[in-house]
């Protein structure tokens, strides 16, 4: 199955819906980081202008939306990645979809209060 077929709507379960949206959130923090890498190497003038004038644009409310996305990527990405591992190694087997909509319910809380910390940490 090619990458198209990850968005094929009809016939799946909802554990292939959930890799599906665990490969996209990696491919998410991969580009993420690829940025993030690149923009810290933009940092390396001796006057710390550049530093200051970049920090005050990331920890503006207009990149809020962006932070809290990718808070929400990495949350998803690490709790279900976390209950992949737990499947492939055949442990709470049995336990799939109990599984699953604790992983989804946790992934939501976590998501949902870094969300909010995030916004009262930009003066919200």
């Amino acid at each position: 199955m090619g990458v198209s077929g990850w968005f094929k709507l009809g016939g799946r379960s909802i554990f292939s819906w959930a890799f599906t949206f665990q490969r996209l959130t990696g491919i998410v923090l991969l580009i993420y980081l690829c940025m993030h890498l690149t923009y810290l190497t933009t940092l390396l003038d001796k006057t710390g202008a550049t530093y200051e004038s970049m920090i005050a644009l990331t920890v503006s409310k207009q990149f809020l939306i962006f932070d809290v996305l990718l808070v929400l990527c990495g949350v998803f990405h690490g709790i279900n990645g976390f209950r992949i591992i737990l499947h492939e190694f055949g442990v709470a087997y049995e336990y799939r979809k109990p599984l699953l909509a604790v992983a989804a319910v946790l992934a939501l809380a976590v998501w949902l209060y870094a969300s909010y910390v995030m916004y009262y940490l930009t003066g919200g």
